[in-house]
Formats: C-alpha cells, sequence, structure tokens
C-alpha cells in the first residue's frame, strides 16, 4: 500500500512538471510593428518610467505636506519656525518638480533606445541576408575550384585557400544569426514582447537633410530645453537650501561640509552645461559628416547597379559566367548595406539633435 501511494504521488508530481512545461511552452510570434508602436509598447512595459512616474506622486505628496506647514511667508524679523517651514516648502517643491522633470527626460530617453534597437535590429536582418549571399557565392566558387583542381587547373594550395574562404564565410554567418538573435531579444525586452519572438518591423528610416541656419542659436535653445542642464541648476538650489538653513546641533553635519557640497554642486552644474553644449555641436557635426557620406553611398549604389547591367548583357552573350554574375550582385548588395547603416545612423542623430539630453542619456 505504501509502495501504491509513493508511485501515485510522484506519478501526480510528474503529470504536474509536464504540465507546466506544456504551459509555458509557446510558439515565437510575429507581430508587425511600425517604429511608432514600438514606441507604445516600450513606454508601457517600462519599469523605470513607472518608477518615475511614481516618484510624482511622491514628492507632490511631500510637497504638500510641506505646504500645510507654512502658516505665512516669513521675511525679516521672521522666527525659526516659520523660515523652517517656508524653505521645508521650497525643498519639496524643487524635488517635486525635479520628479517631472527626470520623467520627461526618461521618456525621450526609452524612445531613443528604441529607436536604436529598432534600426539595429533591421541592420542586423540585413547582415544575415549579407552574409548568406556571401556564403552563397563562396560556395559556388569552391565548386568551381573542386572541378578545377580535378583536371589540374587548379593546385592543391589554391583549393585548400578556397575551402578556408567557405569556412570563413559559415563562420561569418553563425556570427551574424547569433547577432541578430541577440537584437531581437535586446529590442524584445524593451518593447515587452517574449525573447523567442520574432516581429517584424514594418517601418524603414527616411531621409532629410538636417538643415541648421544658426548653429549657437540651436546649442542656446537645446540648453535651455535640455532637463539634464535644468536638474544640475536645480542640484545647486538644493545645496543652497541646505546650506542657508543650516542649524548647528549634534545631527548636523558641519558647515564646511556643507558647503563642499554646495561648491560641487556648482562645478557638476558648470560641467554638466559645458558637456551639453559640446555634446549638441558634436551630434550636429556628425549627422553632416553622414549626409556627406551618404552622398557617397547613394553614387556608389548606382554604379554597382550600372556595372551589374553590364555583367548581365555581357552573360547573356556569353562572355562572362554566372559567378560573374553573382559576384556583381554581391557587390551592388554590400553598396547597399552600406547605404542603409549611414541611413539608419542618420536617423538615429537626427533624433539625437532634437533632443540631445536623450542621446546622452
Amino acid at each position: 500500500m505504501r509502495r501504491i501511494t509513493v508511485v501515485a504521488v510522484l506519478c501526480f508530481i510528474l503529470n504536474f512538471v509536464i504540465g507546466v512545461n506544456i504551459a509555458l511552452a509557446r510558439e515565437p510570434e510575429n507581430p508587425q510593428l511600425t517604429l511608432q508602436q514600438a514606441i507604445d509598447k516600450a513606454l508601457l512595459n517600462s519599469k523605470s518610467i513607472k518608477s518615475a512616474d511614481y516618484d510624482i506622486d511622491r514628492t507632490e505628496e511631500l510637497r504638500d505636506k510641506a505646504a500645510d506647514k507654512v502658516m505665512y511667508t516669513p521675511y525679516d524679523e521672521a522666527t525659526t519656525a516659520a523660515e523652517t517651514a517656508f524653505t521645508g516648502l521650497q525643498k519639496a517643491d524643487t524635488n517635486w518638480q525635479m520628479a517631472k522633470r527626470t520623467y520627461e527626460a526618461e521618456q525621450d530617453s526609452l524612445v531613443m533606445k528604441v529607436i536604436k534597437a529598432y534600426n539595429g535590429l533591421l541592420q542586423a536582418t540585413e547582415n544575415v541576408k549579407m552574409a548568406e549571399a556571401q556564403l552563397k557565392y563562396d560556395n559556388s566558387q569552391h565548386i568551381i575550384a573542386l572541378a578545377k583542381n580535378r583536371v589540374g587547373l587548379l593546385n592543391k594550395a589554391e583549393l585548400v585557400e578556397s575551402e578556408a574562404t567557405v569556412e570563413t564565410s559559415k563562420s561569418d554567418l553563425e556570427a551574424k544569426k547569433k547577432a541578430l538573435d541577440d537584437s531581437y531579444e535586446a529590442f524584445n525586452l524593451l518593447v515587452g514582447l517574449w525573447p523567442e519572438d520574432r516581429p517584424v518591423l514594418t517601418d524603414l528610416p527616411g531621409y532629410e537633410e538636417l538643415t541648421v541656419n544658426n548653429l549657437d542659436y540651436e546649442v542656446q535653445k537645446a540648453f535651455e530645453q535640455s532637463p539634464t542642464v535644468w536638474l544640475a541648476q536645480k542640484n545647486v538650489d538644493l545645496a543652497k537650501i541646505a546650506y542657508n538653513i543650516w542649524n548647528y546641533d549634534s545631527t548636523s553635519e558641519p558647515i564646511k561640509v556643507v558647503k563642499i557640497d554646495l561648491d560641487k554642486a556648482k562645478l557638476d552644474a558648470a560641467d554638466t552645461n559645458e558637456q551639453f553644449k559640446n555634446l549638441v555641436r558634436t551630434i550636429y557635426y556628425k549627422t553632416k559628416q553622414l549626409e556627406e557620406q551618404y552622398a557617397g553611398c547613394q553614387e556608389s549604389v548606382k554604379v554597382a547597379e550600372e556595372a551589374l547591367r553590364v555583367i548581365r548583357v555581357k552573360y547573356e552573350v556569353g562572355m562572362v559566367t554566372a559567378a560573374d554574375v553573382t559576384a556583381a550582385e554581391i557587390a551592388l548588395e554590400k553598396a547597399k548595406k552600406l547605404e542603409f547603416d549611414t541611413l539608419c545612423e542618420h536617423d538615429i542623430l537626427t533624433y539625437a539633435f532634437q533632443k540631445p539630453w536623450a542621446y546622452a542619456g
């Protein structure tokens, strides 16, 4: 009887485990996603955004509580209690405003991450296609090499070199496939999909030249809009409040420490200001450099297209082999791939110029 009971329990456990595994098993899904849909899903899925939203509510509650303690605005000969209550309100209100700006900055940074991940996934997909085409070509060349070797037109060393080329292409294809899987997982993590899902991205990056009439004006405009710069200045304001309301008691930090904290906040703010302005200029110059590169890529594509057209004509009259046609096709695909990579990077930098703080984040 005891043996039967043990067997029954084991069977129950086994069936439960199998049932759980079956429940967890699922076929990969292939949802179609535009860039905006991906951004919307990422914003809903982000824990950092939710946490920043909670911080707004939390600091607002603290701000309201601090406001309740203020009976009137102190002036000149105000009592210590009134001063303490009012500065407490100032500090709480600053923290609340900072929480709201942090939330906005988190959103902008997440949008930038999604754009990078979206474009990166598109590029990784094209990398696999390119590697597959290269392997197909190298295999065809190796077949020709084997035939030549059999009739004595190719020596052993050249045949070994052909084999090594195929193996290199195989390794490259496997590396590109692994990189594609990594890109899928990173993208899926952002937008809240399962790791094994393979979404179909329906948007391709567009091209619009970045037009700036006055770079200094654009730098100053971005500087004034930047939540990063604003937050750095608010840290200075908080440090000033701490310094102004300092009172000596057994629990207070030494006044020199409070002063050092204020000096550090000012230094950090000055450094943030300088770095931010430099960043805006760097993004601008990189974008213009990519535009020049993109124009060159377009010309390279045209040249490759014309070369392929000529090769195909020659193939039709028997002047070249099918391998020559394939080589021209691969040359065209490589030119298009470089053009596409440049376009993706330009797309990212165009958004970055609009919101440089997101690019830095």
